[in-house]
């Protein structure tokens, strides 16, 4: 007979050791609810399972002009030299009508990217109410920040590395592509005497499939047009949700480039579910163990269901005070940030 789940699972000789699900089950014949139970009750097994990082997101939606534009920076370092010591471009593009703007800068400190975005509001009348970006430091410090309260514009920043915002991503492919052909044509690397103007100037009185129109034609008269031809036909259809208010999870960790393989890929920290917002892939937000919300939402390919644990590991005894008996010690918990150290007793330590 097979021995209990974890004798199967630690034995390093036993075939379904340190495997999956199904192994378990091919090895032991036990229910499938009882092995995932036992799983997610299974640090070797959460911290280690592998993390999705390309699935299918919700599209970004924008209803008008200017509701939403999307930013980030491209690098031109390698072309500093050759460009007066610009190094950047910053590239803007409104994600309702497509137009785009894209302006260059010397470095990405929070008074440069300030600079950037005042050229393009006084190139033009328009702002946006919302501005998307990744989570650059160049947007999220305090001075850019304060910039964009004073304009009475919302800021929203993706969480995951590998969630970019595609459709500015697509215009600086655009750039980058007419750039280098440019350069190889002239075997010169200069873009700031008039060559990044016209390519601006260019995709903005470009056909564009989605909207079925220029950019520049893009008008408050035409918004119902560009509206339908965006999203007519769309599947409005939900998925149903996979987890549900106060499941506990971990979250997919981000691995540095040259981080193995074999090292965790989810947060040893484990978080509660608070809200299931429905959408075509539905998200949620989270707060951890002291009750402190997390800020932005995961989709479920981001985060794994765990059983909350009874007891959690120490890092290290930051200090102990309290005489024989009584005394008591501030810990770290391995895995958990400094504000979730705590003091317990002597007779609590495992």
């Amino acid at each position: 007979m097979p021995g209990s789940l974890g004798d199967v699972y630690h034995e390093p000789a036993d075939p379904a050791s340190y495997g999956t699900a199904w192994k378990l089950w091919d090895a032991t014949g036990e229910k499938k609810e009882k092995i995932t139970k036992y799983l997610q009750g299974e640090d070797a097994y959460t911290l280690h399972k592998p993390a999705r990082r390309r699935f299918p997101r919700n599209v970004t939606y924008a209803d008008n002009i200017d509701e939403s534009w999307q930013t980030d920076l491209t690098d031109f370092q390698s072309l500093k030299k050759d460009n007066d010591g610009f190094s950047y471009i910053l590239c803007v593009i409104d994600v309702f009508s497509k137009l785009a703007w894209a302006v260059p800068l010397k470095d990405k400190s929070g008074p440069s990217i300030i600079k950037g975005f005042q050229a393009i509001f006084k190139s033009t009348d328009r702002r946006p109410t919302r501005l998307f970006s990744d989570k650059g430091k160049e947007y999220i410090n305090k001075t850019f920040q304060k910039f964009l309260k004073e304009n009475n514009i919302t800021y929203i920043h993706t969480h995951n590395p590998d969630i970019k915002c595609s459709i500015v991503e697509r215009w600086q492919r655009t750039i980058k592509s007419n750039f280098f052909k440019r350069f190889t044509h002239t075997e010169q690397y200069r873009y700031v005497d008039g060559l990044l103007d016209d390519i601006v100037d260019a995709y903005n009185h470009t056909y564009h499939r989605s909207i079925k129109m220029r950019p520049v034609d893009v008008t408050p008269d035409r918004v119902l047009e560009v509206y339908n031809n965006l999203y007519h036909g769309m599947n409005n259809s939900r998925k149903k949700p996979k987890y549900k208010v106060g499941d506990y999870v971990r979250i997919s960790r981000e691995k540095q480039v040259f981080e193995k393989g074999y090292t965790w890929n989810w947060s040893e920290e484990i978080f509660k579910i608070v809200q299931v917002i429905p959408h075509a892939v539905p998200v949620y937000r989270l707060e951890d163990l002291d009750k402190d919300p997390i800020e932005g939402t995961f989709y479920e390919m981001e985060l794994q269901k765990v059983t909350k644990p009874e007891a959690f590991k120490i890092a290290y005894i930051v200090r102990s005070k309290g005489t024989k008996g009584k005394r008591q010690h501030l810990v770290h918990w391995r895995g958990y940030p400094k504000k979730s150290r705590s003091w317990i007793f002597d007779k609590d330590l495992v």
